[in-house]
């Protein structure tokens, strides 16, 4: 899969999808070495079930965890971080991530409860958690669906989940827009897989979902987010930190030189 490449998958067989997806994809080539470190992360914003339109599906988390499997990858974890008015292991256990976890004998991990450090990131200083800093391939699993604040969320917004609560704090003291791809400029996101199935495209916590009964998948954020932008209506204009991201170099929006690959 090339930067400029965009697969996409219709359908209700998620689990099957996401494998037929990742194959497409080619991750194992992407990830390349199999004793390389792979971090997932899923969106667990909340202690919500999937289709409620907020979180991960875990047939997607299985799908990737199958598919890592069978190409050989043994040194994968899933990690990621609610927000500050949740806990992390309470949307594990309701969003049914954990039992997938626990079937395959992957470590999960609550970066609530990481350690962290500073960063200088292209001109901004922000706190990360250490374990992502510290995989060798992230992939990052978004749920398309709508923010509160800034419209739409999805690749870029989702390594929100990857810093400590206190730094989540500081990004809604900062307007979110320009930390946001002040953050994507010093985490790389190697591989997405967008699950477009059901997002409530109104609010990040769900309650409203929209069935789309699609996966996405895209090896460059700022393209993965202005598809979404432009899926739900948006100029690029309203979603300032899109454009903020492409201009320290994070990736491209331009859709129209993207190759869509439909299957």
């Amino acid at each position: 899969m090339e930067r400029g490449d965009i697969f996409v998958i219709y359908g209700t067989e998620i689990f099957e999808n996401t494998l037929k997806l990742l194959e497409a994809a080619e991750l194992a080539e992407m990830i390349g070495d199999r004793k390389r470190s792979v971090a997932v992360k899923p969106n667990l914003v909340t202690a919500k079930p999937a289709q409620s339109g907020a979180t991960t599906h875990p047939e997607i988390v299985a799908g990737v965890l199958e598919y890592l499997r069978r190409e050989g990858f043994e040194n994968v974890a899933v990690m990621e971080g609610s927000w500050v008015g949740d806990r992390t292991d309470e949307a594990y256990r309701v969003s049914g991530i954990g039992a997938v976890c626990e079937k395959y004998g992957v470590p999960y991990y609550d970066l609530q409860r990481d350690s962290a450090r500073e960063y200088d990131a292209r001109g901004m200083r922000l706190r990360i958690c250490d374990r992502p800093m510290a995989a060798d391939f992230i992939i990052n699993l978004p749920v398309l669906k709508g923010h509160c604040q800034t419209h739409v969320t999805c690749a870029l917004k989702n390594m929100k989940g990857f810093l400590p609560d206190s730094e989540k704090r500081r990004f809604h003291a900062l307007g979110l827009m320009k930390p946001i791809a002040h953050l994507n400029a010093v985490i790389r996101q190697d591989f997405i897989l967008v699950d477009n199935i059901c997002g409530d495209l109104d609010f990040e916590e769900g309650g409203n979902p929209v069935e789309m009964d699609r996966l996405l998948a895209f090896a460059d954020p700022v393209l993965c987010d202005a598809f979404a932008c432009e899926a739900m209506g948006y100029a690029l204009s309203e979603v300032p930190y899109i454009g903020m991201a492409e201009q320290l170099g994070v990736g491209s929006s331009d859709l129209a030189r993207a190759t869509v690959v439909e299957l």
